[in-house]
């Protein structure tokens, strides 16, 4: 029988293999949240990290938090198109759009 179980997040996947591993994680993550940017641009620098890397799951989770940070669809749409032809591919770039996308129609 098959359940309509929701897919757990990462957090929460590494907390039930390695507790202490994800607290160590978090401890660190908040050196970088107390940092003198603010959270929407701070979201937007590590969407293009996840964009470049390929990771859609990343993307559209830091999108998503960059989103309630107050950042702008123009904004993440722009940070997408400035990585074109210095470090991301054209595929790259056309991939991320799309998860922009999703992320902007929820």
């Amino acid at each position: 029988m098959a359940t309509n179980r929701r897919k757990r997040n990462s957090g929460e996947i590494l907390t039930e293999h390695a507790p202490a591993t994800y607290d160590a994680f978090q401890a660190m993550r908040q050196t970088v949240r107390d940092g003198p940017l603010p959270a929407h641009f701070r979201e937007i620098i590590v969407c293009t990290g996840f964009m470049m890397a390929g990771h859609q799951r990343g993307y559209m989770t830091h999108a998503g938090r960059a989103l309630e940070a107050g950042a702008t669809v123009d904004e993440l749409r722009h940070a997408i198109l400035a990585t074109m032809g210095s470090n991301a591919t054209f595929s790259q770039v056309v991939d991320a759009l799309t998860w922009l996308e999703e992320v902007a129609e929820r």
